[in-house]
Order: C-alpha cells, then sequence, then structure tokens
C-alpha cells in the first residue's frame, strides 16, 4: 500500500465510539518532530468526535498541534508533518554553528504554516477551551521559570512561537511583553502538576507523552554542554545554562512521579518502536509515527470507555 492511501485509510476510517471514557483535561508534551505522534491521536480523537475537554494544556509541539485540535483544523499539524516540515525550510542544520541563524526556523513555521493559506481559526479560541501554552521566561541574572499562556487571553501567534523556541537551535529569544521567552518544554514538559494546581482531580486527567513508557533521558554529552556554554556565554545567562546542563534529572523526575505517584492520570505512550526523534525528516517514520498515533488513541477508547 503506497504511502498516500495508507494515510487516508486512516483518516477516514470513522466509527462511533459509545460510552466515551469521561476526562476534562488533555495534557500534550512536546518534542518537536515527535508531536507527529500526538497528531495521530488527535486526529483519531477529532474522527471519532472526542473532545470532552475543559481545558488543555501543551508545551511546544504539544500546544502546536493542541491549537490546531481545538479550532478543529488538526489537518493543518497533519499536512504540516507530512509537507512542509519534511523541505528542508524549517530544520536547518547548516545553521548549528551559527550565531544569529536559526536551525528551526520559526518565523518560517509561524508564517507558513499558522498564518499559511488556512490560518489557525483565531476566531474559534473564544468558543473553544482554552490551551495553556508553557514557555520559558528567562530573566537575566535570575533562574528561568515556567509562564502559561492563554489561548484567551494572549498572542497566539506570539504564543506558539516561543512555546516552540529551543535554547541554541532558535537563537536569541521570543520578546513578549516583558519576557524573554524560549522552549515550553524546557521546565514544565509535561504539565499535568498545572492541572492538578488548577483544582482537577487525578482522574479528570489524560496526558500523552511523546516518549514510550520508561524512556528516561540521558545526561547531554560534553558537546552539547560546550554547546550551551559558548552560545549563551555571558554572566547573565549562567541559571539558563545550568538548567540546561540539569534539565535532565528533572525530566526523568517529572517520568518518575507520573508513573509511580499519580497512576490515577491516564498516560497514551507511544510504542517501543516508535522511532522519530525531535528532528527526524525521514518520511517513512513520520508516517509510522502517526500510524502509532492512531492506533494507541483507538487502544485508549476502546479500553477505557466505561472509565
Amino acid at each position: 500500500m503506497t504511502p498516500i492511501l495508507r494515510l487516508k485509510k486512516l483518516i477516514f476510517q470513522r466509527k462511533q465510539t459509545q460510552n466515551f471514557p469521561k476526562k476534562k483535561v488533555l495534557i500534550l508534551e512536546g518534542g518537536g518532530m515527535r508531536g507527529i505522534f500526538l497528531t495521530g491521536v488527535l486526529q483519531a480523537f477529532s474522527d471519532r468526535g472526542y473532545f470532552p475537554w475543559k481545558l488543555l494544556i501543551g508545551s511546544s509541539a504539544g500546544a502546536l498541534t493542541g491549537t490546531a485540535y481545538i479550532t478543529r483544523q488538526i489537518h493543518l499539524a497533519r499536512d504540516a508533518y507530512f509537507t512542509k516540515l519534511l523541505t528542508g525550510k524549517f530544520i536547518r542544520f547548516t545553521n548549528i554553528f551559527s550565531k544569529e541563524n536559526h536551525v528551526l526556523d520559526l518565523d518560517w513555521m509561524v508564517n507558513t504554516i499558522i498564518l499559511g493559506p488556512e490560518p489557525i481559526d483565531t476566531s474559534q479560541l473564544k468558543y473553544s477551551p482554552p490551551i495553556l501554552i508553557t514557555a520559558t521566561d528567562c530573566p537575566d541574572n535570575k533562574k528561568p521559570y515556567t509562564v502559561y499562556l492563554n489561548s484567551r487571553k494572549d498572542d497566539i501567534h506570539k504564543s506558539l512561537k516561543a512555546t516552540a523556541a529551543i535554547p541554541f537551535l532558535y537563537k536569541g529569544f521570543v520578546e513578549y511583553k516583558n519576557f524573554h521567552l524560549l522552549d515550553g518544554g524546557h521546565l514544565d514538559p509535561i504539565p499535568y502538576k498545572k492541572a492538578l494546581e488548577l483544582g482537577f482531580k487525578k482522574e479528570d486527567i489524560l496526558v500523552i507523552v511523546t516518549r514510550p513508557k520508561g524512556y528516561r533521558k540521558k545526561e547531554e554529552s560534553f558537546w552539547i554542554k560546550a554547546l550551551y556554554e559558548s552560545y549563551y556565554n555571558e554572566e547573565r545567562y549562567r541559571h539558563l545554562v545550568d538548567s540546561l546542563n540539569n534539565r535532565y534529572l528533572m525530566y526523568n523526575s517529572i517520568l518518575d512521579e507520573l508513573e509511580n505517584d499519580y497512576q490515577e492520570i491516564k498516560v497514551i505512550y507511544p510504542p517501543a518502536e516508535f522511532e522519530v526523534d525531535r528532528l527526524t525528516r525521514d518520511s517513512e517514520k513520520i508516517l509510522e509515527g502517526f500510524e502509532h498515533g492512531v492506533a494507541e488513541a483507538i487502544r485508549f477508547l476502546n479500553t477505557s470507555r466505561k472509565i
């Protein structure tokens, strides 16, 4: 079967699922091109009319796909992963040692996808459940911290750009209000604790992550640390560099707690054979990742329908 036929089969294989699982908050992890898994899950949810949410919270690619989902435009995220994001205009490896040019060209992404021929329907955001979009504020000489931008109150285009601005891969910061913003996944990559902080019960929450169950992040290599320290070499960025070098500890702690201390929270994981990484541009792997997302969404709906 050709890739196009495989994709069409996934999109138009519609079923009416009864007794949907009753959830209220959807949490979406980021991960660059790993967001294709999220897109597959949300495509399956859209096709089956599964939309019980009062709130979404997303980081990076999770915020981008989540926004397309709540505006009923998940096809924009899907089509971008299969076309525009694979062209070489978004991921520019040749800029890795440039001080000014981005490896991830977020301006191109905003102009081509978010503001493209069919832009994100911002009018729909007034009537949809809000999505909180994580971003990391990096004030001079202070520790970075997470801010939660709101789709009903904040500039959606700036918010989506900021949450995807991966340190070093995006050069500089996204300036918004008084913030100097970077990747929302830096400090709160799987923001389920924000939902708990807002008063939602653990059983009300569904989390979709973009790494298989059991994954743990390794410490950054000497070379990656050297790149961070070379690029953010001014004294005012010392707290940012410290947080970048120690991010693996924070990320693993979040996963440990999610798996061990919050077992009432339902989590959809990619399968072990999921091979998409942050910067993957292999179209076959992208299609397989989408298929994995659709399959895991159907599994969730079928096994959780009475919960």
